[in-house]
């Protein structure tokens, strides 16, 4: 107990030391917010929501590829209103999204959490996959502010790391090889008599399901329009704001990036991080620091109401979903 209210006021702090140093460094008043404001297209603002929605059902459709591959088919409301609860999660406690999203599926579908809790983490790695592909095309297409601001100090490995690296590589398969046998006689063991081994067994369940979805091809698609639907969220967002509407496509897919780190931080959200990231991304652009920071702000705002809105509203549902067995539900 004690170890977990640390974590999150470690996180709370952190995410308002970053805050103040976002907003400190720009010294922005009320008056720069309501007049940013008054200038925004709503229309592209509602144009960006939908499209945010839309990544959070393609999401929703991805995992139940995931769990139709261990035949459990819990249905799109039920892990669409998971997943947003998980969203909701993470603006609360970080990190908590993954055990909430699972823990509403064992609720509402009867699906172990172990289970389940395994496909989040292949999501993750694919999601993973797709972020190191959009870094690859940023560093080809807007190379310039992704190496000031992430590699700023950036040196290619000296020839005897990598070989050092490769010779540790080798070693250990040369190693995994000769005992495989034994290995799998203590893993076996462990998986079966171990209360921890039991777990990781189902999350490694979970994580193999990957290999059994039913529809290769629609899990790739999925995927790749998941990352699509982020990319115009934030280019669609610019556009909203006569001071950034003439920015490029490369624009779009920097903040992009920069955001999607900034939401990776251990803090509510991304709370702070966000702000500094992108804000430091779009004055690479030319963009006044006032300026920067307040769009950083409502791109960041937009993202946290509809989250917060369509996860309580999830979290209420689920109040009153009755629990179905999703093994012996088929999908179609």
């Amino acid at each position: 107990m004690l170890k977990s209210i640390i974590k999150y006021l470690f996180s709370t702090t952190l995410a308002l030391g970053l805050l103040y140093w976002a907003f400190s460094t720009s010294d922005i008043q009320w008056q720069d917010i309501f007049d940013t404001f008054a200038v925004a297209n709503y229309q592209w603002i509602l144009l960006s929501i939908i499209i945010s929605i839309f990544s959070h059902i393609l999401r929703a459709w991805r995992w139940e590829q995931l769990l139709g591959a261990m035949n459990f088919y819990p249905g799109t409301l039920r892990t669409f209103s998971a997943v947003m609860i998980g969203y909701f999660a993470n603006f609360i406690v970080p990190r908590m999204g993954e055990v909430s999203r699972c823990g509403s599926l064992t609720k509402t579908a009867n699906i172990p959490f172990t289970k389940s809790f395994g496909t989040v983490i292949t999501e993750r790695i694919v999601d993973l996959l797709g972020l190191l592909c959009i870094v690859i095309m940023a560093f080809f297409i807007a190379w310039e502010p992704m190496q000031q601001y992430l590699f700023p100090d950036a040196k290619i490995p000296s020839t005897y790391l990598i070989l050092a690296c490769v010779l540790a590589l080798s070693a250990s398969t040369i190693v995994l090889v000769m005992f495989r046998n034994h290995i799998k006689t203590i893993w076996e063991s462990f998986t079966t008599q171990n209360k921890l081994g039991i777990i990781l067994a189902g999350w490694i369940v979970g994580i193999l399901s990957i290999k059994d979805v039913k529809n290769p091809q629609k899990f790739i698609f999925y995927s790749a329009l998941i990352w699509v639907c982020y990319y115009l969220n934030a280019y669609v967002l610019l556009l909203a704001f006569p001071v950034s509407q003439s920015l490029s496509l490369s624009a779009g897919l920097m903040v992009l990036v920069m955001g999607t780190f900034g939401m990776a931080t251990p803090t509510q959200g991304g709370i702070g991080a966000y702000h500094k990231l992108v804000s430091a991304t779009l004055i690479f652009y030319l963009i006044p620091i006032k300026d920067a920071t307040v769009l950083a702000t409502f791109f960041h705002g937009t993202q946290m109401v509809t989250i917060l809105l369509l996860g309580g509203l999830s979290f209420i549902l689920t109040l009153f979903l009755k629990q179905i067995d999703a093994k012996t539900i088929d999908s179609k």
